[in-house]
């Protein structure tokens, strides 16, 4: 089984896409889990977790962490 970031990007219909690393943010996202929690799980520095968190707002036009939520769901990114 694949994981999200070894697949390709996701197109958004705002021309804009979602990169896999940033699908993988989002699944860890969606567990509820903190930005420290994510970059552990993931390997990557917390600052690189908020800076994948901040595109995902700009990506799906979200001004909130649930709001990122919401938007994914409705996009079916996540479940």
């Amino acid at each position: 089984m694949n994981k999200p970031y070894e697949k390709e990007n996701y197109a958004l219909e705002n021309g804009l896409f979602l990169s896999p690393r940033q699908v993988a943010v989002l699944e860890e996202l969606a567990k509820g889990l903190s930005n420290k929690q994510i970059a552990n799980i993931l390997n990557i520095a917390e600052p690189t977790v908020k800076m994948h968190i901040s595109a995902l707002l700009r990506a799906l036009g979200a001004q909130n962490r649930v709001q990122i939520l919401i938007k994914a769901t409705q996009k079916g990114f996540i479940s």
